[in-house]
Parts: C-alpha cells; structure tokens; sequence
C-alpha cells in the first residue's frame, strides 16, 4: 500500500480516536451505564437551564423546635419528641399564592420544596403513608395547594425527596453516620425491596398527582443506596413522564464508589441523573484551579445548590443570613459557569418567611429584573475568571460581570471574532482595543457602590 495513503489512514484513525475520547468526556445525561439509550430529554433540560434561578424550601413539623430539619433527630431533639413535632405543626398563616408572588418578585423561576426529607414524614396527603401532613392539627395538602398556585402563575414546581428513610420500618440503616439512636425498633426484618415500591410510589404520587417536573433526590450517600437502586428508580420516573428531570443524587455519582475517583465529576456516562447538583459550590472549577478545563471541572448541566442560612437549611430564630451582594454575586458566578442557582429558604412555623429575608431577597429581585436579559435564557460566557470576573452570552451579545473593585483595565484573552461595541450598564459606550485576539478594556476606577460593574461586548 502507498506510504501517503498508510500515513493519511493513521492520522484518521488518531483524529476518530480523539473524536470518541472528546464524545466520552461530554456524553449526554440520562440513565447512565446501567440504562443504555435512555437520554435526557433534551427540550426538559434546555427550559431548565434557561431559568437560572430557583427557589429551595425546607419544611416539615421540624420547624417547631427551630432545629434543623431530620439531623436533629436523635441529636438536639429526642427521637420520640421529634417524631410526634407534626402535633404542632399547625401553620395558619400559609398562603401559596402569597408564596408564588413572593417567587415571582425574586425573579426565580422554579419552585423544590421538601416532600419527605430523612425523617419519613411527607408534606403531602400521601396513599401510601400515614405519617403525612393529613394527621396534622393543619391537615391541608401543602403540596397540592403550592403545585396550583405555581402552574396558575407559570412558576414550574418541582419536589426534594429523600431516598432514604430514618422512620420507615422497611428502609436498612446499614453504614449510616447519623446522629445518635436515631432508627427505630423494628420488629421484624426490615425489607428494602418493600421499601423500594413504597419509595417508588409516594414519587408517583408525585409526578402524576402533583405535577412535579423536577425530581430532587437526597440521600445518596447511604451506603444502603446503592448504584443499581439509582439507576432502577431514574429509569422508573422515565417511564412514567419523559420530561421529568431528575438531579444526580438519584445515584451514587456524587461519592461514587471504587474504582472511580471522588475527585473526579460526575461521570453522566457511568450514573444516571438528568444535571448535577454541587451543595454549597458556586464555582464550576476544581479546588486550587481558576480559568481552566481541568479535573473537578463539570461538562455536565449543574446546579449550585446554597441556602440563606449560612447555618442551617430549615427554619430557626436569628438566622445567619448570606447579604443581598453575597446571593448576587454566588449566582452571577454560577451562571457563568453555565450552571442553575438554587436558592434555598425555610419558612416559619407560621408558614410564612421571616421579614428580613424577604426584603434581602427582594432587593436581590430588584437587581436580577433590572439585568434579567444578561441572566435568563444564556449560556456560560468566554470569560471567566474566579473572583474577579465572569460573564454569560446570549447570541452575539457577551454580558461581563466584573467583581473585583481592584480592576481598571480588564483583559479578555484568546477572542477571534470581531468586537462591534462594548458599552456600560447606561448604556454608554466605553474605550477598547482588540489585538491579535485579545480585547483589552479600560473601566475605569469603581464606586465604592459598584459591587458589581456590568457591561455588555456586542460581536460581529
């Protein structure tokens, strides 16, 4: 054979080779090793990611104590006296529609609250359990009600479910690090494949009752759960709604086991989730890296998931609370990244949020409408870089974020196509220069008030 059609047949099998190895690090999400062919559906994921910014809700009979929610079982609150709490969880004052308007004033698009978290007990008139908020002294279906208030509003309503399950005689307890003698007697042996098909129909309940498009899953680091019970329940949601999203905890992908890596990202190729949940991480970047695709780095749809409280998920007096700044500059700086905020509050035994939050949350709302065009609907920008800077694109248009106050002249490296304009938040045009692919950019001085300086790069 011809020494030139040898070498061209080599240097084709190289470049398919990389092709494959390319596909492999950005493989589609969906059901994993353990489902294959069965991918996200793509229009799902693409209304998910659009939205940007969502409302997390911790709530259940918890909140009588003002102790977090299920960790203080056993712990702060004796188990008996936390389980017989939902005898008080009477909250008059909730209003769904006061808290579908409340959303709508934040600017977040999509609602998760808590329909069973570790305790057991569900939020929800469940068919399958009696331990549910029927038997409370409030007895309204909360789910229901907030379900209707955000369909009526446009407000997409999603549910955290906690795979694992400290009350239910059925759920092994096996390899849990919870705190203290917090299981109960049972009686007889417990049955995971019991557990299974009541797990599987309190999510049906869910999704066909309740109208949840999203599925929030927790719990995924019991050793009970395992990669199998994941994969099972992601292909079993599949099949009951194929628009339903699902995050990755319905897997073992967050602490996968041997031989993968736990510094490694999620792998969508080998555990089953429709986007990746990072807890309390709004930076898409491995620990000690800042600009640059390395391990830890995500391909993966994400979604930083953070909460209000710097101390606690659930309700409690005198919370610590993150600043308005605080929450806009942690979502600026996930959206960039290309990944959802997940704002996460928890309401007062009343059924209503304490005042200071609402206010902080509103004058976060004030800012995100005001930039809502450089918020919703993009994609991750070009420019990034951690503490400093970042940026989304929507088209042509390239929104800059710019943090730190320190900066005069900012340098956007590694650019080929063409900038048109640059102009500020006023809508004034500023001072560049683009060479060899490198735009540099004079801003000037900031305000002392200018937490974040915001600019629009217009590109041929």
């Amino acid at each position: 054979m011809n020494k030139k059609i040898i070498n061209r047949i080599v240097v084709l099998s190289i470049f398919i080779s990389f092709l494959i190895s390319e596909k492999s690090l950005s493989q589609k999400t969906g059901g994993g090793e353990l489902n294959p062919g069965i991918f996200t559906n793509e229009k799902s994921l693409k209304n998910f990611k659009n939205m940007r910014f969502g409302l997390s809700i911790h709530w259940g009979p918890n909140v009588a104590a003002g102790k977090e929610i299920s960790w203080s079982r056993g712990k702060e609150t004796p188990k008996d006296e936390y389980d017989a709490l939902y005898k008080q969880f009477n909250p008059t004052k909730f209003n769904a529609d006061e808290w579908v308007k409340f959303v709508q004033e934040v600017g977040m698009k999509y609602v998760l609250i808590t329909s069973k978290h570790h305790d057991g007990f569900a939020m929800w008139h469940s068919d399958y359990s009696d331990y549910d908020v029927a038997i409370t002294p409030f007895k309204r279906d909360i789910l229901k009600e907030l379900s209707e208030a955000c369909q009526k509003k446009g407000i997409v309503f999603g549910t955290y479910y906690s795979t694992l399950d400290w009350y239910h005689p059925d759920y092994q307890p096996y390899g849990h690090g919870g705190p203290g003698d917090i299981f109960p007697k049972f009686k007889d042996t417990p049955s995971q494949d019991r557990y299974m098909i009541y797990a599987k129909n309190q999510v049906r309940e869910l999704i066909t009752k309740y109208n949840s498009q999203i599925i929030q899953f927790d719990g995924d680091w019991d050793s009970t759960w395992t990669h199998q019970l994941g994969s099972d329940m992601y292909l079993y949601i599949r099949k009951l709604s194929d628009g339903v999203l699902v995050n990755s905890r319905t897997d073992k992908g967050r602490y996968p086991p041997p031989p993968y890596s736990k510094k490694e990202p999620w792998r969508a190729d080998i555990f089953a989730g429709d986007f990746e949940e990072r807890e309390r991480i709004t930076e898409n970047f491995a620990e000690g890296d800042t600009n640059t695709n390395v391990l830890g780095k995500s391909q993966n749809p994400w979604q930083a998931w953070v909460t209000v409280d710097k101390s606690q998920w659930s309700w409690k007096p005198n919370p610590k609370l993150l600043e308005p700044k605080e929450i806009i500059v942690d979502l600026l700086k996930t959206i960039g990244d290309d990944g959802n905020y997940l704002m996460n509050i928890g309401p007062r035994p009343d059924g209503t949020f304490e005042p200071i939050i609402v206010s902080n949350m509103r004058e976060v709302g004030t800012w995100v409408k005001t930039h809502a065009d450089a918020i919703y609907d993009t994609r991750g920008g070009n420019f990034v870089e951690e503490g400093k800077f970042t940026s989304t694109q929507k088209g042509k248009t390239t929104n800059l974020f710019v943090f730190d106050n320190s900066i005069e002249q900012l340098v956007l490296k590694k650019n080929n196509q063409k900038v048109i304009s640059v102009k500020n938040e006023k809508g004034q045009a500023m001072i560049f220069q683009q060479v060899e692919g490198n735009i540099t950019l004079k801003i000037g001085k900031s305000n002392q008030n200018d937490f974040v300086r915001v600019y629009k790069v217009l590109f041929q």
